[in-house]
Formats: structure tokens, sequence, C-alpha cells
């Protein structure tokens, strides 16, 4: 019962711990793992281009990110993978009374890659195993070698990144693309190492646009 526990005080919990830009804080989580700070200046920017956000506005964040990693190595142990998908990671919120995040990111854990057939999504890129983008979702495959999994025995296991923004979109195609990548991969590099992914499964130090396959 202990995985399914995690997951549900996960999704209990989901709207507890947000900072918001004007100081506020109610996180019990280390200020490393808030989501303000995984999302750096430069995916906050894209969040703002992607979802159609004015700087004169004030975001929220919202998520708990240790929580996600927990249950997701928790449910791998007990073999209950489908308790791992769609794990809530981190959220942005476009002013404080909103109710539906303008961008969200979640992790999954998956058995392979969907075909591009089965997955029908934008334009496909060479990072990690293979990302995936639209101008309202990005999406990023990536391998896991870690020793935090099987109870300590260690395991490797491949992991569905997905940022997604519910609000519309106007700046253009391939800007759209590019920053839902950058988002989803600076959110995947802080997932890596709360994981305890070895060599940050294969992701690069830092974001630059990469090549369509």
């Amino acid at each position: 019962m202990a995985p399914v526990l995690i997951a549900v005080t996960l999704a209990a919990t989901g709207c507890q711990g947000e900072k918001s830009k004007d100081g506020s804080s109610a996180s019990p989580s280390s200020a490393k793992w808030s989501c303000d700070k995984i999302l750096g200046h430069q995916a906050e920017e894209a969040v703002r281009r992607v979802a159609n956000i004015p700087d004169s506005a004030t975001i929220r964040f919202s998520g708990h990110p240790e929580d996600a990693a927990r249950a997701f190595v928790a449910n791998h142990d007990a073999g209950t993978a489908d308790e791992a998908g769609d794990l809530d990671f981190c959220r942005v919120y476009r002013e404080s009374s909103e109710v539906l995040p303008s961008v969200q990111v979640r992790f999954s854990l998956v058995q392979e890659i969907p075909e591009r057939s089965d997955d029908p999504i934008g334009a496909e890129y060479r990072m990690g195993k293979v990302a995936r983008a639209t101008t309202k979702k990005g999406l990023l495959y990536f391998e896991c070698s870690s020793s935090k999994f099987s109870l300590g025995a260690g395991a490797t296991v491949l992991v569905r990144g997905e940022s997604r923004t519910s609000d519309e979109v106007t700046e253009a195609e391939d800007a759209a693309q590019e920053d839902n990548l950058r988002i989803v991969y600076e959110s995947s590099r802080a997932f890596s190492e709360l994981l305890g992914c070895k060599t940050n499964a294969g992701l690069p130090d830092s974001f630059t646009m990469p090549p369509k396959v």
C-alpha cells in the first residue's frame, strides 16, 4: 500500500508549498528544489512567451519535485508502473487566483518510446533518447540508471517528461517548440538529479536548441 499512499499524498498536497514572485512561501521543501528555482530565469521567460503571459503579470509556482521523485522510485520498486504515470512535478499559474495552470510539467515511468505513428507530435529532436515538440507541448524521453531503484540494488528505467501549456499560444511555431523544449529540459535535468541518475541521464549541462532528427 505504501506506493499508492505516496502517490495519493502527492496528488492531495499538490497545491501546497507554493512560492510566488512576491517572496511569500509555504514550501516545506528545500529552496533548491522549489519549482521557481528549478525553472530558472530563462525557463521562466520561456513559460511567459509560450503561455502568452506579459511581464506585468505575476506568476505563481506550485509543486513538490522531491515528492514526485520519491513516488516515481517507490512505484517502480513496487511494480506499479501505472501509479508512476503523469506524476505532477511543477505547475506555473498566471496570477494567484488562477485555478488552471498555464504550464504544467509531469513525469511518467514508461516501457518504451512510442513510434511517431502512435504519438504524432510535432517535430522530433536529438536530446536524451528523443525529444518531441509542438507549439503547446514538449516531450523528452531519457534513460536513468540509478542506485535508488530496486531497493538500492539499482536499475535502469525509461522516463518520459512532458511540459504542456493550456493557454493560447501566439508566438511562432519554431519559437514555441524551442520554449517547450527548454522548459521540459530544465525540469528533466532536475528530476534526473533527484532520481540520482548517473551522468544526469546523459542530458547536456545547459540547454541549446537540439538538431531535428
